[in-house]
């Protein structure tokens, strides 16, 4: 849009600013005419020219102006729901056809290869933690999707999360065995104010990327600890680590922050940058401690209670 336009719009953006510009108008043709036309009773035209563009005008700028307003509004939300889309098909043709070419793979070796009992079981078990992975992703990716397209706001309660963390790192078993990573849980007694959904996603994605750039035989830590009104949700690893410039490529705008795991496993960035957004419509925040080399530990950081509004 230009830049004209935008400034006419911004004038005409108030019912008694289009009043007043009908107004100005109404006399200018009025005077112009009383110029060249002789009028019986100017004071009565001139009172005329004032109050009829008045009671004309602003029912009518009203009207226009809630249907722009409306309009305005569907082309933001028609906007955004274009970006969402673009993301969509973003993550579905980089995370979902690479896990579903490799899930072909496994199932055509085993349907046209004559294995032992040992060789089908090792193949099954590895079927098993690939279909278990593209389902968490999906997952994730619904949700994150639906929240999106609805606006659902964040439905925060009171809640332990050791039940929470105990169901993702069973989720992740089949990856922490094959990775041999030393996986192990602090004090997790600490109560958290914030949407229960929203709080094990990123979890999981957290968790999920922790295992990712551990290598074989590493350890991942979890654990709570509470700072005054806040709960700390402490993930730490001993995997590759970060730099300050990747760590600052994480938090910035909207690009997505991936590079391949230790085990060569991929991945977009949008977890990460998904459960930033979802601490944040619960007044929460992450935060990341890397060196290269020496592990990451990155803190999901949650009310521990209702906040004053």
């Amino acid at each position: 849009m230009s830049r004209p336009i935008e400034k006419l719009e911004n004038l005409l953006s108030k019912p008694h600013r289009i009043v007043v510009v009908c107004v100005l108008f109404s006399v200018f043709l009025f005077l112009l005419s009383a110029c060249f036309i002789e009028v019986a009773n100017f004071a009565y035209g001139l009172t005329l020219s004032l109050v009829m563009p008045i009671i004309i005008s602003y029912p009518i700028s009203l009207v226009v102006i809630g249907y722009t307003k409306k309009i305005k509004k569907q082309k933001q939300e028609l906007a955004e729901l274009d970006i969402i889309n673009k993301k969509l098909f973003t993550l579905i043709s980089h995370d979902i056809r690479s896990p579903m070419a490799t899930l072909k793979g496994l199932v055509d070796s085993m349907a046209f290869n004559d294995f032992d009992r040992e060789t089908e079981k090792e193949y099954l078990g590895r079927l098993s933690k690939h279909i278990a992975n593209l389902d968490l992703f999906l997952t994730d990716l619904l949700q994150w999707s639906q929240d999106q397209i609805q606006g659902k706001p964040a439905k925060s309660s009171l809640f332990k999360c050791k039940e929470t963390i105990v169901q993702i790192g069973g989720l992740f078993e089949a990856m922490l065995l094959e990775k041999q990573i030393d996986f192990t849980l602090g004090d997790l007694n600490g109560t958290i104010y914030a949407d229960p959904r929203n709080y094990a996603f990123v979890v999981r994605n957290v968790l999920h990327n922790a295992i990712k750039f551990t290598p074989k035989k590493g350890s991942i830590n979890v654990c709570l600890k509470t700072e005054g009104h806040e709960v700390h949700t402490i993930i730490k690893d001993s995997g590759v680590g970060l730099s300050k410039v990747e760590i600052d490529t994480i938090f910035e705008g909207e690009k997505l922050f991936t590079q391949l795991g230790t085990s060569e496993e991929k991945g977009t960035g949008f977890g990460l940058k998904a459960s930033i957004d979802y601490l944040k419509k619960n007044k929460g925040r992450l935060s990341i401690e890397s060196t290269p080399g020496k592990g990451t530990s990155v803190s999901i950081i949650l009310p521990n209670s209702p906040l004053p509004a």
